[in-house]
């Protein structure tokens, strides 16, 4: 399973939550909701989802599938 590090920004862009062990994320609601999907048990695959509303985040980055990729 290839396994990504989401990272959003808040307004002034140096506020950061990151999250890691992200399956894959999408948007929902008109491109006005993000969801990630994030692994909470690797063994079975098991995740959960966290909403992001669009107007709590300035942006966001990925990291980490395209080297995870490589190895697998």
């Amino acid at each position: 399973m290839s396994l990504r590090t989401l990272t959003l920004y808040r307004d002034d862009s140096t506020t950061q939550v990151v999250f890691e062990d992200v399956k894959h994320f999408f948007w929902t609601a008109g491109n006005t909701v993000l969801t990630i999907a994030q692994v909470t048990d690797t063994e079975t695959g098991a995740h959960r989802y966290i909403h992001w509303p669009r107007e709590r985040f300035a942006w966001f980055k990925e990291s980490g599938s395209a080297d995870k990729e490589a190895r697998d």
